[in-house]
């Protein structure tokens, strides 16, 4: 029977040929075609960290900038819309819409469903009329079809009825061999191209090879022959001998010995594959595959192997629930190989401890904390296997908790326990009725007993608990299991205030209170409608009582509230805040980088100051500043540049309540010197200015920053005239005058001769 499929692929070459030289000739306008992508739920998977709609997204629309102006595409996607349906199939763009409209539908595309491939494939024939005409499908498949059509009698129906229809498959990252077995015969069916891509790289490629470049079918294909140790195990790098031959033993095509992955080209055909390791005559199954023309077919085959394994628990196959124990394995130790344990009913790969066997041997793991019958398993890591296996009986613990009977809400108290101790083991508070892994406060058992927990802001029927927690591999959240409870009675805590009605914003007030006082509650003040966690300024009910807080500083309906730690207001008394009526008095004009005198008529808090600035500062900026709390009338250096300012109050550092315009004019200063000087030698300088505190005379390059000094520079402070000491490199120089330290109000040029 393969001699007789081995002529018909032959012949079937033939008639191709044929075919196409009848055809060849002047060349054709190019035909329309329909681009059918995959929407189904499998476009999720990753390649190399990006989802393989993410790429398909991209490439497309790539391909759409490069086809030519007149080649007309249609797009159909499926299983886009809903789940489980073999009828989402929809027509997203008609052949010939715009470029642009084509790549946004394809963006909006968002897996969920089956992958009705073969449905897809007959629609986007109807729509290009292939009964009537020539008629092109490109379809872009990452699996299997999931409905209920054949994708080979699809292929085989389309071929007989079309006129010339062809449907071109590109597998996107397609690992199942039926997958591509399925997708390989709807293209040969159709006379047309398959094409294997795995990555953005080549699915752009295999697009452009089958939309933009359409050229007739080569009479060979490419193979590409992989083996692997075991099913879905790691890759085979070399010693592989090779042999691919015409099927029914026919011609050898392919024949290479200590090889690895090899890639060949063949004519189109029925091949048989062969692959064998030379180090240890391991085998894999023979491949029987169809090569059609331009077929790209990638051949994968898994040798056979047989390992043996051995687990022993020490010192006997039994260990308390939640603690560790030691197991002795013996096996092949291949990279990510483990030892677990495991449910009998756990799948090779399922696991609720584990360690990999290049950790060492024998291992630790931890017991399970649910008592009851487990395996321990030595498993192979790719693909999962389990090798070796032996039972393991989880016996049960006891432990105790002891506590007080009540407490009040977000109160400390002491609970004394018993029990097995074990790693990440945790006493806690919990509501009655609450999963097993529930908690409000806990403390680990390693701490010692007894330990202390905090009691819920919230009154009402607790219990205290033991909770054993083992690890997460245990279903239905088994991982967390309480050994131990005793009932609780959390009752409310209650707290009062008393502070004065109303005050001005920024004042410091006085506030007498009462309450829990546990550690972190506090007393602030907040907006009346803001949540119990906001706050303005605060203090720690640690402080005493009572205790004083300053205002807000922006006016309004507040409230002084007692907050416990976790953020629930205990109590809470209405002040409303009024704006502080502040008036300061300060000169109208100043010279630059001149002292004012700056007063103000109330008694003022911390952290309020007085400033000069520009109108268009923010609230919080300043230049030079005084606190006000050091007295008044405050002095304050204006800035050193002219122009329109004003003085201003700033209430506790953040909001401005009062500001007085001021006018700073300019000032000069005069220098007299010496036109020339040898380098490091005095330079006296006679000179005439405002003489402010911080204001100085340098000579430096003329190009040099307003605020450069360099090393020769002396503060007028010391008088006229002023001696400064010439720069030690020879070149032409300025003196200057610097207001402030900031800005240049004179200068004279100097010439620095080389010292002799």
């Amino acid at each position: 029977m393969l001699f007789f499929r081995s002529i018909r692929a032959s012949l079937k070459t033939i008639l191709s040929l044929a075919f196409l030289t009848l055809l060849s000739g002047p060349a054709m306008a190019a035909e329309d075609a329909i681009l059918v992508l995959d929407g189904s739920g499998s476009m999720w998977g990753q390649i190399e960290g990006k989802t393989k709609i993410e790429i398909a997204r991209e490439v497309t629309g790539g391909l759409l900038d490069e086809l030519p102006a007149d080649r007309r595409l249609g797009l159909i996607a499926y299983g886009h819309n809903r789940k489980g349906d073999c009828a989402d199939i929809e027509e997203l763009a008609a052949i010939g819409t715009d470029r642009v409209a084509i790549k946004d539908a394809v963006t909006a595309i968002s897996p969920k469903g089956k992958t009705p491939l073969s449905a897809s494939v007959k629609m986007a024939a109807e729509k290009l009329k292939y009964t009537e005409q020539k008629a092109t499908v490109i379809l872009v498949s990452d699996g299997i079809e999931t409905c209920d059509l054949d994708p080979c009698a699809v292929g085989t129906a389309l071929e007989e009825a079309g006129v010339d229809f062809t449907a071109h498959v590109i597998g996107f990252d397609v690992a199942e061999v039926e997958a591509q077995r399925q997708l390989q015969c709807l293209a040969e069916n159709t006379g047309g191209r398959y094409i294997s891509a795995s990555n953005a790289g080549e699915l752009s490629t295999a697009l452009t090879a089958t939309v933009v470049n359409v050229e007739p079918a080569a009479e060979t294909g490419k193979l590409f022959l992989q083996a692997s140790e075991l099913e879905g195990g790691p890759s085979i790098d070399s010693g592989l001998a090779w042999r691919v031959q015409q099927s029914g033993g026919g011609e050898v095509m392919y024949d290479v010995s200590e090889a690895g992955a090899s890639e060949t080209e063949v004519p189109a055909g029925v091949y048989d594959v062969f692959v064998e390791r030379t180090s240890d005559r391991l085998k894999g199954e023979r491949k029987l595959i169809e090569v059609a023309p331009s077929a790209n077919v990638t051949v994968a085959i898994a040798l056979k192997l047989d390992f043996e394994a051995s687990v022993r628990a020490a010192p006997e196959p039994s260990a308390p629930s939640g603690s560790e124990f030691v197991v002795y394995w013996e096996g092949p130790n291949r990279k990510a190989d483990f030892v677990t344990i495991a449910r009998k009913d756990m799948s090779p790969g399922g696991t609720i401890a584990y360690k990999y066997v290049e950790n060492g041997n024998p291992l630790k793991l931890t017991a399970p904390t649910e008592p009851g019958t487990y395996e321990i398993r030595y498993v192979l890591g790719k693909p999962y296997r389990i090798l070796a296996r032996e039972d393991f009986t989880v016996t049960e613990v006891t432990a105790s908790v002891s506590g007080p009977s009540d407490a009040v809400a977000g109160s400390d108290f002491a609970v004394a326990w018993t029990g097995p101790d074990t790693d990440r083991d945790y006493i806690t508070i919990a509501e009655v009725g609450a999963a097993d892994r529930a908690y409000k406060s806990y403390a680990y058992t390693k701490t010692g007993t007894p330990v202390t927990l905090k009691a819920p802001l919230e009154p009402g029927s607790y219990e205290v608990r033991y909770v054993q927690q083992g690890t997460s591999g245990q279903a239905n959240g088994s991982a967390f299991r309480v050994l131990a409870s005793a009932p609780i009675t959390i009752g409310a805590a209650a707290a009062t205030l008393a502070a004065p009605d109303n005050a001005s914003t920024g004042q410091t007030i006085s506030i007498e209170w009462t309450g829990p006082d546990q550690s972190r509650d506090y007393i602030t003040i907040a907006l009346s409608d803001a949540p119990d966690r906001a706050y303005t300024n605060y203090a720690y009910t640690k402080q005493g009582s009572p205790l004083t807080l300053k205002t807000p500083v922006e006016p309004g309906d507040y409230e002084i509230r007692y907050v416990q730690a976790s953020n629930k207001a205990l109590a809470r008394i209405p002040i409303t805040i009024s704006a502080a009526n502040i008036k300061i008095n300060a000169p109208d004009t100043a010279q630059a980088g001149e002292t004012i005198s700056v007063d103000w008529n109330a008694a003022t808090e911390d952290g309020d100051f007085v400033t000069v600035t520009p109108p268009d500062f923010a609230e919080n900026r300043y230049t030079d500043y005084a606190y006000t709390r050091k007295g008044k009338p405050a002095d304050i250096v204006v800035p050193v540049e002219p122009g329109t300012y004003e003085v201003r109050f700033v209430l506790d550092g953040k909001k401005v309540v009062a500001r007085s315009p001021i006018t700073v004019t300019d000032v000069s200063a005069t220098l007299t010197a010496t036109q020339s000087a040898a380098a490091k030698s005095p330079v006296e300088v006679d000179w005439s200015g405002p003489n402010r505190k911080g204001d100085w005379i340098a000579i430096v390059a003329p190009d040099a920053p307003e605020k450069a000094y360099g090393g020769s520079y002396g503060y007028t402070s010391r008088g006229t005239p002023l001696t400064i000491m010439a720069p030690q490199t020879a070149g032409t120089y300025e003196i200057r005058y610097v207001l402030g330290g900031k800005r240049v109000i004179g200068r004279t040029p100097i010439t620095i001769t080389a010292a002799e």
